[in-house]
């Protein structure tokens, strides 16, 4: 007999479902991580990058989600404001004294090429990442430092690189305290959590991320995210858009407070299909920290079914990479379980041919 669960533990069943293998580059996002650590100290950076008095990260989608990552451990720290400009051109105060990442897996997403020409011609401070396309060929007509690397995938699938080559970058120049110690300690763990515990080979009785797809079966996913967790709850979000093809949303504590909770009423039907996740780092704010404790009332209130995640990892980078990779793993379970390739993202394909056009 079929059932849900029997579906996530069949890989007969996924490799039909998911014919590109998205599943191995989850696998592979410690191998993703330690590879860009090791490219972005390859890279030439000419030592005034060291001097930057601001850094904004140009991209898109997969590309930029990175940077949000890299912006909330960045925090943690006294270090350069990070801004990740999602649009054409740039911030009006880019100028000779900005840090300029220009991030595009593809090369050709015609918002970053445009923040990348803007940069040259304000003769700001520049670094490229990316995996070829024009952004590559424009990059090295302009001499611009470039951190290229070879990935054949989906732009999200490519966040190993898309985060850690400019956190790595942003090490080499002194603009943020040395993460190898955290990242080794990361990845150690990020390898043991997939073998031992959200892997596809771990039956869903024991596999959190496959239990959690299931509770999300036929429901609206509503990520909460505070403190360090901020991107990652926009990554989930985007990660039950992108792969499971679902709508999800996201809202961030304490500031939900001050709008979300008061429409968790109505419409009805809308309260009845929404699961909130909440994604809990530690530490946190003690006041963040009561928050959570409070929308868990809130929610109880009104009957609306919630879960709790809470940050595993001995370091806020440890904790930002494994509940991202939980995510990741969740939103793949939730497409085999509607029978979904997880891989195309048809809408967002059909959006660049009409605007090429």
């Amino acid at each position: 007999m079929v059932t849900p669960v029997s579906i996530l533990d069949d890989s007969e069943f996924r490799s039909k479902i998911d014919p590109s293998g998205l599943i191995e580059r989850l696998q592979k996002f410690p191998e993703h991580c330690r590879q860009a650590w090791e490219l972005s100290h390859k890279i030439d950076l000419p030592p005034e990058y060291s001097k930057a008095k601001n850094v904004v990260i140009s991209g898109m989608g997969g590309s930029a989600i990175g940077g949000d990552l890299l912006s909330d451990l960045a925090a943690l720290e006294p270090t350069l404001p990070i801004e990740i400009h999602r649009t054409y051109d740039l911030p009006a105060y880019a100028d000779e004294s900005s840090l300029i990442i220009a991030t595009s897996y593809s090369g050709n997403t015609a918002e970053t090429l445009s923040g990348f020409r803007r940069a040259i011609e304000r003769n700001t401070m520049l670094v490229v990442i990316t995996s070829g396309g024009i952004l590559a060929q424009e990059a090295v007509t302009a001499n611009i430092p470039t951190f290229s690397f070879d990935f054949t995938g989906e732009p999200r699938s490519a966040l190993g690189y898309s985060l850690i080559g400019p956190l790595g970058i942003m090490v080499r120049l002194g603009l943020i305290s040395d993460k190898k110690p955290d990242l080794d300690d990361a990845l150690e763990s990020l390898t043991c959590q997939i073998s031992q515990s959200i892997g596809h080979d771990v039956p869903a009785e024991s596999n959190p991320a496959k239990a959690l797809a299931l509770s999300l079966e036929n429901k609206l996913p509503v990520i909460y995210g505070g403190g360090f967790f901020e991107g990652v709850a926009r990554r989930w979000k985007t990660q039950f858009n992108e792969n499971s093809k679902v709508w999800a949303q996201w809202e961030i504590l304490p500031e939900a407070h001050h709008n979300a909770v008061s429409g968790l009423k109505l419409p009805k039907a809308l309260r009845d299909l929404a699961t909130v996740i909440l994604l809990r780092p530690e530490p946190i704010h003690p006041s963040i920290a009561w928050r959570y404790e409070i929308t868990e009332e809130l929610l109880e209130s009104v009957d609306i079914s919630f879960c709790d995640v809470a940050g595993a990892g001995n370091n806020p980078l440890s904790q930002i990479l494994s509940t991202v990779l939980l995510g990741d793993y969740t939103s793949y379970y939730l497409a085999l379980l509607q029978g979904i390739d997880p891989s195309p993202v048809s809408a967002i394909e059909s959006i660049k041919q009409r605007l090429s056009e």
